[in-house]
């Protein structure tokens, strides 16, 4: 399924019937939370790749 970045608006693939890549990035609670506080959807593989390595998260944005 076609999906769309809440964060950068890229267009991405989700697979959530067969086990997305998402299922693989290891984010914290904290990381976690904000997350589902932030955005309604999900985030590009470049994007959430970002909040798992702390340049995107509570009080810091990324560039686009």
């Amino acid at each position: 399924m076609q999906k769309v970045c809440g964060h950068c608006q890229e267009p991405f693939a989700c697979q959530q019937a067969g086990g997305c890549w998402c299922g693989t990035v290891k984010l914290s609670q904290a990381q976690l939370a904000w997350l589902k506080q932030t955005y309604d959807n999900c985030l590009c593989p470049r994007c959430l790749g970002a909040v798992a390595e702390g340049m995107l998260g509570e009080g810091k944005r990324m560039l686009n």
